[in-house]
């Protein structure tokens, strides 16, 4: 039987109108115990309202859902524009989901742009493994493409990534060529897909160069200015001897130079840096920052160009492509 609104409500021992708030994502009259258990008793039912019969839309709703783990980096504002114009183009409106890496709100994204009938789902995830709730899309028929991250045991309909590995190994190999023997990796989280690749880059170069891997010299942030000026701190305090840095994006490279200033390392010429993504604030920063370049509104053109194919029910010849890197090189390197 076809759990309802008011079943909801009942078991949840709230009114109908508390259930449609948590719906409808609206933070007023909602305390967050109340949100927490009705989100849970939805999911737990799998309940999805049904708007068709209630004639609030038609078969489509010309919505794209983007689910993105942080905003505020300033690699996904360039993804976002992207996606946007290009879904615009179309005639799309995208709705944007910020999960603060949290898997629960992923979740809630999730079951609130299936209940909304998005046409689509433009998907970067904050973990690197399936949760059940990501093969719902499947499910309901909601065509997904990942974007950036991969994740392992997701049937998703297509994938949008970057060449990690190969990035992070020119960028290892160009610091070796240098002469640097001791380089340190400042990686993302470890348990998404783009870390594990970078680390794979990194070492494969020290193997290609008959270099030590040494575990002292990685040290994992969370793509913020703080996680990369610590894991320098941590270095410095620990006594790690080091010539060379690499950090998984630029942010955490500024943090880097920034703690490598304060204990008065000389950028280049006793350290070098190379960070990731080519925002806009790495030809500013103080020396010029080496980075690698992300064909950042590529990724995600192709991306709503994938989505948009898979709407119409098209066939795609490669589901999964994978983009290249430049390597640019400024005055944090010699």
């Amino acid at each position: 039987m076809r759990v309802t609104i008011e079943d909801i409500a009942r078991l949840a021992g709230v009114s109908k109108a508390t259930v449609s708030r948590v719906l409808n994502n609206k933070s007023e009259g909602v305390g967050a115990e109340t949100r927490k258990r009705v989100q849970k008793i939805i999911n737990d039912h799998e309940y999805k309202p049904n708007l068709l019969a209630r004639g609030i839309v038609t078969s489509k709703t010309k919505t794209l859902g983007l689910i993105l783990p942080d905003i505020t980096n300033p690699f996904f504002p360039e993804l976002i524009k992207a996606i946007e114009d290009n879904a615009h183009k179309n005639g799309y409106t995208v709705i944007i989901g910020n999960t603060d890496f949290s898997l629960e709100k992923e979740q809630n994204y999730i079951n609130t742009f299936i209940a909304n009938r998005v046409d689509g789902v433009i998907l970067t995830s904050t973990v690197d493994d399936n949760s059940a709730i990501h093969n719902k899309l499947k499910k309901y028929g909601v065509p997904c493409v990942l974007l950036d991250r991969a994740m392992k045991n997701m049937d998703y309909d297509a994938g949008v990534f970057f060449d990690n590995e190969y990035a992070l190994y020119i960028s290892c190999e160009y610091l070796i060529k240098h002469g640097n023997k001791r380089i340190v990796l400042i990686s993302g989280p470890p348990k998404i897909s783009t870390s594990i690749e970078r680390i794979e880059g990194y070492r494969m170069a020290l193997t290609q160069y008959g270099l030590e891997h040494n575990k002292n010299l990685i040290k994992y942030g969370n793509f913020t200015i703080d996680s990369g000026y610590k894991a320098i701190k941590e270095l410095h305090n620990e006594g790690v001897d080091f010539t060379a840095v690499l950090a998984a994006n630029d942010i955490m490279a500024i943090g880097a130079i920034k703690a490598l200033k304060e204990i008065r390392y000389k950028i280049p010429d006793q350290i070098e840096v190379i960070g990731f993504d080519n925002i806009d604030f790495a030809e500013i920063t103080d020396p010029p920052l080496s980075t690698i370049q992300q064909p950042t509104y590529e990724m995600g053109r192709k991306a709503v160009e994938f989505l948009l194919m898979l709407m119409d029910g098209k066939t795609l010849n490669n589901k999964h492509i994978k983009l290249q890197p430049r390597l640019i090189c400024r005055s944090t390197t010699r």
